[in-house]
């Protein structure tokens, strides 16, 4: 067992060295598909986004499949952001847990960005001309897979579609004046893992998220946003109050690295009454215009039902702040 656990660990590291480039080189603005970075789940975004390590829920899929194996029962998960910019993103997931067979999930995400005017350049007096309206299109669907190898380690990996398209019957350059679609279907991997290290309720978590080939959009390619990411969270009133089993204070700290941007550190705070009712608070650095994150969420059990629905609120420093909404229904 302790062997399975020391190569799915190794197997992660050599995947994370083969497909990042190298630490404190300048990474800006080298990735598409940026829409798959901004956050799903109000209670992970309450959190600063630190939720690779944290006691997961049905939007596991969204951050670190290992934590799919945790969830008991099937579960259905919906969110709703408010982005900035006017930008609608709506997700779902589902996960059930089939017991010794392992947990299986299913998620879809779909962004909306509204309608744009487009323009190209003339040689007239105006130097552009109109070209009419359009409306990207994106979205994502996934299937999901985790394991609970032991009381102590768990893993979980994601294969996921992901669609892109900016509108279609653009013109074309000089050199190619024919008319072309703005679109692309790309297939990407996320990979990770979830580890109790047995004091108290300490964990650790590592996941990959959008491994992938490199795509080309007509004369230039790009890859995705790949992004490696180290958590590790815990129950902190297990030692500063005196382990009270009605209050629950989890603290959980995320290292990112990821491909197109310098070194980030996420850090979440949640309080919990009695496992219902829940106050959360986040910072993000290394941002340029997020930081703070704030947000609650109530959990209730009727008959064979749980329900939870939780809310986010995060600020931007030239932006409206975002709002966020999750609900997830475990039956």
């Amino acid at each position: 067992m302790r062997k399975l656990q020391i190569l799915i660990g190794l197997s992660l590291m050599a995947l994370l060295v083969s497909t990042t480039p190298g630490l404190g080189q300048d990474k800006i603005a080298q990735t598409g598909f940026k829409w798959l970075s901004i956050p799903i789940g109000a209670r992970a975004a309450s959190l600063g986004s630190a939720f690779t390590a944290v006691i997961p829920d049905a939007g596991s899929a969204f951050h670190n499949p290992a934590g799919l194996a945790l969830v008991e029962g099937k579960h259905v998960f919906l969110n709703q952001t408010q982005w900035i910019a006017d930008i609608d993103i709506n997700a779902f997931a589902f996960s059930f847990n089939a017991g010794n067979l392992g947990t299986f999930g299913v998620h879809a995400m779909a962004v909306s960005w509204g309608t744009f005017h487009g323009t190209q350049f003339s040689t007239g007096g105006q130097l552009y001309e109109e070209t009419g309206e359009f409306s990207p299109d994106d979205f994502a669907i996934g299937v999901s897979y985790a394991r609970r190898v032991s009381d102590k380690f768990s893993f979980g990996g994601t294969v996921r579609f992901l669609h892109e398209s900016l509108g279609s019957g653009f013109e074309g350059s000089f050199d190619d004046p024919e008319k072309y679609n703005a679109a692309m279907n790309v297939v990407a991997l996320d990979f990770g893992t979830l580890f109790y290290t047995g004091f108290k309720d300490l964990r650790l978590g590592m996941t990959i998220q959008n491994v992938s080939q490199e795509k080309e959009y007509r004369f230039e390619s790009f890859p995705l946003p790949l992004t490696f990411k180290f958590g590790v969270a815990m129950d902190v009133s297990q030692i500063f109050m005196n382990g009270e089993k009605h209050q629950s204070l989890t603290l959980s700290f995320d290292a990112l690295h990821p491909r197109d941007f310098s070194e980030r550190l996420h850090v979440g705070l949640e309080y919990g009454f009695r496992d219902m009712i829940f106050l959360r608070g986040g910072y993000k650095t290394n941002y340029d215009e997020e930081d703070l994150t704030f947000g609650g969420g109530l959990q209730l059990s009727v008959s064979n039902l749980d329900f939870g629905v939780d809310y986010s609120y995060l600020r931007f420093d030239n932006f409206d702040a975002v709002h966020m909404f999750s609900f997830d229904f475990g039956f």
